[in-house]
């Protein structure tokens, strides 16, 4: 096997479980992706070889893998027709780990030995936020640009920032507002009005339910936002909302 640098497949890394006894019944979630697409890989064979586990993805991309204890396990993932690729992951409760996506075989310019590469939660979790705003994949706000509005509500900040999103308020908690995309959907049942869609929010990698206003700008080192059919593949699941936006905390 080989790992070429442009070679990636994406790999999810979500534990629950992280101490005493729960720490060998950690869940670990691998999504592979292709590189280009982005489209999810369904049947691809991931292992942790170290432990002799083996799982393969379904319709979404994602392997889940339970019974692994904390610490760093050797991952292999295959699939015919890609470049399989080894890599050395730390498993940790409630971490991410680094995102990669398979490269369809032959594709690659050049050849390299086999390498590890080391997923270091501190240091390389940003690394796909940082390729995605070079590349002007989405609309992003950096850790300077949030320190600017440190004292705002982040949802304001949000809406003002992209302009296919809008703060609502909150019907359950008076005086709080919540994130919509401008989308709207049909009415339905006689609705006097439309109904603004709905956007997934992710943070660190996961989904993130509970309160956007309870974060700070300050606190958040990058934010992306996509709309639902150009987000990133591992973002872009089967919901009804309209729009993807992606929180990076300061670890």
């Amino acid at each position: 096997m080989r790992l070429h640098p442009s070679l990636f497949a994406a790999l999810l890394v979500c534990v629950s479980g992280v101490s005493g006894a729960q720490a060998k019944n950690s869940v670990v979630i691998a999504s592979v992706t292709d590189a280009k697409s982005g489209q999810p890989i369904s049947d691809a064979q991931v292992t942790l070889d170290d432990l002799n586990i083996t799982a393969r993805t379904d319709w979404m991309g994602e392997a889940r893998i339970a019974g692994v204890a904390a610490g760093q396990h050797n991952f292999i993932i295959v699939k015919p027709g890609y470049d399989s690729m080894i890599v050395a992951l730390p498993v940790q409760g409630d971490s991410v780990g680094p995102v990669f996506r398979l490269l369809k075989s032959g594709t690659a310019t050049t050849t390299l030995a086999p390498v590890t590469v080391p997923a270091d939660p501190s240091t390389s979790y940003l690394a796909e936020f940082e390729k995605r705003r070079q590349q002007g994949q989405g609309k992003y706000l950096t850790a300077d640009d949030l320190e600017k509005k440190a004292n705002r509500s982040l949802v304001t900040v949000l809406a003002q920032a992209f302009g296919g999103l809008m703060a609502t308020n909150d019907v359950t908690r008076p005086g709080h507002n919540i994130l919509t995309s401008r989308r709207t959907r049909p009415r339905l049942n006689g609705a006097s009005a439309d109904v603004h869609c709905g956007v997934d929010i992710y943070m660190d990698g996961s989904p993130y339910m509970d309160d956007l206003e309870a974060i700070r700008p300050s606190e958040l080192a990058g934010v992306e936002y996509y709309p639902i059919e150009s987000a990133p593949g591992e973002y872009r699941r089967l919901t009804d909302n309209c729009g993807v936006v992606l929180l990076w905390s300061k670890k």
